[in-house]
């Protein structure tokens, strides 16, 4: 089982936690608030009251031994830097961590995070595109140009197929998935007529994403 360790259990610190609560993940939190830890108790696997600044600490856990730490630090710069550079000096596989800024967020990449997530920033990003895009139920960014969105199935399409669409070759992008009555079709989908009421996950560059929603609005 991956085993994964979140530092601090703020709003994006819980978050983390509960949806590797939900794909059945070892977690481990740690906060120097007691009172937050007992709001997410419930979902980590150990919860540990202390600060990880202090190398006391960070020694009576086995730093490699986790798949990925999560630094989900708050608005103070200084204490995720420091605890980043420490994590990393104890041989972390992958670091992972949350940044106030773009300048922040450079220095966490130069001592040793692998990944900086930018949440406001990204939140903000998503809402934009969502109402850009009308008619997207959800976004999910994979590069700048590349995404992923769940969208309904355009009412011109009902009764026919991916296949009989010649959907991917058509369109230049790819469904992953139908969704039918909020469950997800498993098998042979490409075979299935979508039906009113169907949704689906569209794969592709956000401008052949775009290009499609106005030929179908």
């Amino acid at each position: 089982m991956r085993q994964y360790l979140v530092i601090g259990a703020g709003r994006f610190g819980r978050g983390v936690v509960k949806e590797l609560y939900d794909q059945r993940a070892k977690v481990v939190v740690c906060d120097t608030n007691e009172q937050k830890l007992d709001e997410i108790d419930q979902y980590a696997t150990h919860a540990i009251i202390g600060d990880f600044r202090d190398n006391d600490v960070l020694d009576e856990l086995n730093i490699e031994e986790f798949d990925t730490v999560f630094i989900a630090i708050g608005t103070d710069a200084f204490s995720a830097i420091l605890i980043t550079k420490k994590i990393k000096e104890r041989n972390a596989k992958r670091i992972v961590a949350k940044s106030i800024s773009r300048e922040v967020g450079e220095i966490l990449l130069s001592i040793g995070a692998d990944r900086v997530i930018y949440p406001e920033e990204e939140a903000g990003k998503k809402a934009a595109r969502q109402e850009l895009m009308s008619g997207i139920i959800e976004y999910y960014e994979i590069t700048n140009d590349v995404s992923i969105v769940e969208m309904d199935v355009p009412r011109s399409l009902y009764g026919k197929s991916l296949c009989e669409l010649d959907f991917s070759k058509k369109y230049d992008l790819v469904v992953s998935l139908i969704i039918r009555d909020d469950k997800p079709l498993l098998s042979h989908f490409a075979d299935v007529a979508f039906k009113p009421g169907d949704r689906f996950l569209v794969i592709g560059q956000n401008k052949k994403i775009e290009k499609f929603k106005k030929k179908y609005n």
